[in-house]
């Protein structure tokens, strides 16, 4: 039998590595030849419904990036995506999805001795890493790519005009400008929304709610936070914009907040997949190596854990 490890010209070390209940899910390990000794390692899954490897393989490059600086990663399927079996274990997705993650804290734990994670979460994994963090505080860092948005008049109103004055021209118009057609007055087209990750089940407003609780208590337990924005979303931001009134709240001015006007939603180009690797890179790296000085400072004098929260759900909140 071939051996199914992997390693790569740069002495990065890659390993599949099944876990979780049953050994139902399915993730890579991306080891560096020099590991820093920090104990602080890295999350990376799914994007909606994509393969753990993430859209244009841009978890893959972030692992490589990490790793060539002293970080090891995790990278794996939620339960019920790509190579990962469904766990049984809540009938409520977003549930689902946090009981996945703390099975991936548990295994690189077991497999790498980290005991503090950074998640990188991008699009829906955004709301998933952010309920990971709550219940689980072995998560200190939370890198969060095109999630919650909540721009406010101003800066919607400009966003609409400059897509309408650029949408006549782009090539897809004509075919979205059908789509919306039929969706509005086709009696044959359905609106009912598909079951999974992409189901709309709140209103915004409820959103807002459930982001300005989840944001609020993140920070009070200090947990670092990065929030991206792609330009293909919200294309123009002022005065981080897309947090709307949550810009002003005390708990938001400690996160970095970071608009990225020239990197689309699904990282399509080289330029764009520059500039993220380079943000999301130097700040999870970062997060990671500093965690461990802390924590080494802190030796002498470590204080008790504290207790892990209940599952935090949606109607705690």
């Amino acid at each position: 039998m071939n051996d199914p490890t992997t390693t790569l010209p740069f002495a990065i070390t890659q390993a599949p590595l099944l876990f979780g209940p049953g050994d139902a899910l399915m993730g890579m390990l991306t080891l560096p030849a020099r590991p820093a000794r920090s104990g602080t390692a890295c999350l990376m899954f799914n994007m909606g419904a994509n393969h753990r490897v993430g859209p244009r393989r841009i978890n893959v490059k972030l692992a490589h990036v990490l790793a060539a600086r002293g970080v090891s990663s995790l990278r794996f399927d939620l339960g019920g995506i790509g190579d990962s079996e469904a766990l049984a274990t809540s009938p409520d997705l977003q549930m689902r999805a946090v009981h996945s993650l703390k099975a991936a804290m548990d295994a690189a734990e077991r497999t790498l001795g980290a005991r503090q994670f950074v998640i990188v979460g991008m699009c829906s994994g955004v709301e998933q890493a952010m309920s990971a963090a709550l219940v689980d505080r072995r998560v200190v860092a939370l890198s969060l790519f095109d999630g919650f948005a909540f721009p406010e008049l101003r800066a919607r109103l400009e966003r609409n005009l400059r897509r309408a004055l650029a949408a006549p021209a782009h090539p897809s118009f004509p075919g979205k400008a059908r789509r919306w057609l039929q969706r509005r007055f086709s009696r044959s087209h359905s609106t009912t929304p598909m079951p999974g990750f992409f189901a709309e089940r709140r209103a915004p407003e409820a959103n807002a709610i459930w982001f300005g609780a989840a944001l609020q208590r993140l920070a009070e337990r200090n947990v670092a936070m990065q929030l991206l924005y792609s330009g293909s979303l919200h294309v123009c931001d002022r005065g981080r914009d897309q947090l709307g009134a949550f810009a002003r709240k005390p708990f938001a001015q400690g996160l970095q907040y970071e608009f990225l006007g020239e990197v689309d939603h699904t990282v399509c180009t080289e330029r764009g997949q520059q500039l993220f690797l380079r943000s999301v890179g130097d700040w999870v790296a970062e997060r990671c190596l500093a965690g461990g000085i802390e924590r080494r400072s802190q030796a002498s004098s470590p204080a008790p854990a504290a207790p892990e929260p209940a599952m935090t759900t949606w109607a705690a909140l």
